[in-house]
């Protein structure tokens, strides 16, 4: 752990010293999320966060590189089911200034996958599904990021930003594993815990009573759209 911090410093000092126009700084959003893909029409919304680290390396008065790294919790949900996925976001941003104090930003967004389970509340209990211990899970994801942002003042600055995943969050060549197992659970319970199995697969687009199909068919994409702060400390 320390060689690690030892070689992030030497990074940041590195670029500080190659780039005159070097800031560090933090980043806190507010996100509300969901996914798309194959049939997610009915997937809910839900409220989540990311915050992290950001930099800015000013190329000229008008163009700037703005990488980040933060930690992002995608949530969504309804009154039975409540999905949650935590991910490492590594966005790489172009920031246009259109004005001094005004800029767009755009650019790739990596993520590394860190877990994503989804909890069902019904009658007889709660019942969680974590896709990591069902070996489901893509555990890195590209995208895209692009949004706009005003500098309140040198130091802060405020951002509405749209996050949009391009790889499947869950690995569906492996759907004949998942629903194996899917099935299973529903057969060791009574019809209110098949029915909770039901609502989440309506939530999924599958269905218990279709084997062709599981809980973790199709391309399931993330969607986000954010409204941040970013506070610049160097």
């Amino acid at each position: 752990m320390k060689k690690i911090i030892l070689l992030a410093a030497a990074v940041l000092m590195a670029a500080s010293a190659s780039f005159a126009q070097f800031n560090l700084g933090g980043r806190a959003a507010i996100n509300f999320g969901t996914v798309w893909g194959d049939n997610t029409e009915d997937v809910p919304w839900g409220f989540g966060f990311n915050a992290g680290l950001a930099t800015k390396i000013g190329i000229n008065d008008m163009f700037a590189v703005a990488p980040e790294v933060t930690i992002d919790l995608r949530r969504s949900s309804d009154a039975v089911i409540t999905w949650s996925t935590w991910a490492i976001d590594i966005p790489v941003l172009a920031r246009i200034n259109l004005m001094p104090a005004l800029y767009l930003e755009v650019g790739p967004q990596f993520a590394i996958i860190l877990s994503s389970e989804a909890e069902m509340d019904y009658i007889l209990g709660t019942t969680t599904i974590n896709y990591g211990d069902a070996d489901i899970l893509n555990t890195f994801e590209i995208g895209l990021a692009a949004g706009a942002g005003y500098s309140i003042t040198p130091n802060l600055d405020v951002n509405f930003r749209l996050a949009l995943g391009f790889t499947s969050i869950l690995d569906d060549s492996k759907n004949d594993d998942f629903e194996e197992a899917d099935m299973e659970a529903a057969d060791a319970d009574a019809d209110d815990f098949a029915a909770a199995f039901n609502s989440f697969d309506d939530m999924m687009n599958s269905s218990l009573e279709d084997n062709s199909a599981s809980a973790a068919g199709g391309k399931v994409k993330n969607l986000q759209f954010q409204v941040g702060v970013t506070y610049w400390f160097m």
